[in-house]
């Protein structure tokens, strides 16, 4: 973020770039757009306020999600800002914007989201894996950041109405993405792949409750992760059977340790039999 001299400002000035000389008004809004709230920043509603007028229009008429991330992202601006000024650190708006991003995310997972929000269920059905009815396949898809590798890694399992496995799919990449991006990415991983095995009913499980409340609420935006989830809605309006679900870590140990293991394979794998390292998950969830 760049910056010229720095003078003493109040909070709300800074959040909305009102002192061109302190902020710039581009970088600004680079940092909104980032963290998918460009629609916010320009609605017409709030540009004829002052700065603290806005905050409190925004507050009265948007929804408590976008008011939340607002005030991440506003306090990121406001961070970014006295980190130049002590320690000369400086960060690009886009990163600023998905940092803010991500943070109102991962809050949001843990403190607002009911279990039942989501999923139409309880945690405890969730706790463990379930057999789909009958005529559907479920797929299991998890993400994995092995620690020192560099790498995001992805697992995939189909699994009959029965519970036995009828295919897998690994793959990763040479690049480090944020946990939300990784999310969303091994989920259309997965979608690709049944499309790709003519699969049409099929319930989709992964564990990020903060991915499937963004599928279910059809969200949009300009983030990394939210043009994920628009391909991922996309592909869904196409196939009309398919279905996605939050379930809790327990209930998505098959995929989560297909993720893990990724990395002793190819960059992209397929498999037609089971593999040795979910043969014994499988075979007690079927139980």
């Amino acid at each position: 973020m760049v910056f010229g001299k720095l003078k003493p400002r109040t909070r709300h000035d800074i959040y909305f770039g009102a002192y061109a000389e302190d902020v710039s008004r581009l970088v600004v809004q680079d940092s909104w757009c980032a963290a998918g709230l460009p629609s916010v920043l320009h609605n017409a509603a709030y540009q004829q306020f002052n700065a603290m007028d806005r905050i409190f229009a925004m507050c009265s008429n948007e929804s408590s999600d976008t008011v939340g991330r607002v005030a991440m992202l506003l306090w990121s601006i406001w961070h970014n800002r006295n980190d130049k000024l002590w320690n000369d650190n400086v960060q690009t708006p886009r990163h600023i914007g998905r940092y803010a991003f991500d943070a109102w995310n991962y809050w949001y997972s843990v403190h607002k989201l009911q279990s039942n929000s989501v999923s139409g269920t309880t945690e405890t059905d969730l706790v463990r894996w379930e057999k789909p009815a009958l005529g559907w396949v479920k797929c299991n898809v998890d993400v994995a950041f092995l620690s020192g590798s560099g790498r995001t890694s992805v697992g995939v399992c189909f699994r009959d109405n029965s519970g036995q496995f009828t295919a897998g799919m690994t793959r990763w990449q040479q690049t480090v993405i944020s946990p939300a991006e990784g999310e969303a990415w091994a989920l259309l991983l997965a979608m690709e792949e049944a499309r790709h095995r003519e699969l049409d009913r099929v319930q989709f499980e992964s564990d990020s409750k903060v991915l499937i409340e963004a599928i279910h609420m059809k969200r949009r935006g300009n983030s990394e992760f939210l043009s994920i989830v628009h391909d991922i809605l996309s592909i869904m309006s196409s196939f009309l059977n398919f279905e996605v679900k939050f379930v809790r870590r327990q209930a998505n140990s098959v995929a989560h340790t297909l993720a893990r293991a990724a990395n002793s394979w190819s960059s992209f794998h397929r498999f037609e039999i089971i593999p040795l390292c979910i043969e014994h998950l499988i075979v007690n969830e079927m139980q």
